[in-house]
């Protein structure tokens, strides 16, 4: 008697964690989509706000050295590289938050099916 009550409390608690598992695998998931997709949508958004980088760029580039003293490369550089710093914070939240809110959710999902 105690050996069976033993074997389906282990059995339940196997099931149980291979659906936590199976939750965090789809949370996992689902945040690196959501982390790739915030990413590539901040870069095509950095794109199109760093117009002033590019021409200056493509000025230095067909005037030569002599361009440069018109233009303030480094700081526009720098200025885009702290909003693409921002772009990769703002992702990685992202990307955490809502694999954790589907994680969530799967498991809980899961958990209903299961009753």
């Amino acid at each position: 008697m105690g050996m069976v009550v033993h074997e389906q409390s282990t059995d339940t608690f196997q099931s149980w964690l291979g659906r936590l598992l199976l939750a965090l695998v789809i949370g996992c998931l689902v945040g690196i989509l959501a982390y790739l997709a915030a990413r590539a949508a901040g870069s095509v958004w950095l794109l199109l706000h760093q117009q002033e980088l590019i021409n200056a760029t493509r000025q230095a580039l067909q005037q030569g050295v002599m361009s440069l003293a018109d233009t303030n490369l480094r700081a526009l550089r720098l200025a885009a590289e702290a909003q693409q710093y921002h772009i990769s914070e703002v992702s990685t939240w992202f990307g955490f938050g809502t694999g954790l809110i589907a994680a969530i959710f799967s498991f809980v999902r899961l958990e209903s099916q299961q009753e």
